[in-house]
Order: structure tokens, then C-alpha cells, then sequence
């Protein structure tokens, strides 16, 4: 789990091949940093578009498979974020 207020923020990237989501993490102090990018799927762009704490995607259970592949990457991740930019 993660204490300090960090958003997760996904932003259409339609360029190449495929469709893909690019997410980013947006700091409490405003710094956004580039976290992955995974396959577009509508519940998971409409979920983080405008913003959605880490801890709630961490938390998330559902039979959607595309939401469920954001909270494996994140969970993934998330050991780097915390090693790396201090996401606590």
C-alpha cells in the first residue's frame, strides 16, 4: 500500500501499430513521471483518465480483464516506484 496521495493518470497513445494507454504517476508536489503503457481498453482508460489513487487500483477486483491487467503491471511495479521515486 502506498500512504502519500500518488494519482495514476492514463493518456491515449494511438501512434504505431497498436493502441495503447500510457500511464503516469502524478506526484503530490505536481511532478508526472512516466510510469508504462499496456493495450487500450475502454474500462481501463475511462478508470484513470482523470486521475485514480494508486491504493484503489491496487485494491481492485473485478472479471475485467483489462482492469486486472493494470493491477498486475501495477503491483509489478510498484517495487520500482518505490525504490526509484520514493512512492511510499
Amino acid at each position: 500500500m502506498v500512504k502519500t496521495n500518488v494519482l495514476v493518470i492514463g493518456v491515449k497513445n494511438f501512434r504505431g501499430k497498436d493502441k495503447m494507454i500510457d500511464y503516469f504517476l502524478l506526484m503530490p508536489d505536481g511532478e508526472k513521471i512516466y510510469a508504462f503503457s499496456i493495450k487500450y481498453t475502454d474500462n481501463t482508460y475511462n478508470m484513470c483518465k482523470g486521475g485514480v489513487r494508486i491504493n484503489e487500483i491496487l485494491t481492485k477486483r473485478t472479471h475485467d480483464y483489462g482492469i486486472m491487467r493494470l493491477v498486475k503491471r501495477m503491483k509489478f511495479m510498484l517495487p520500482y516506484f518505490k525504490e526509484e521515486y520514493n512512492v511510499a
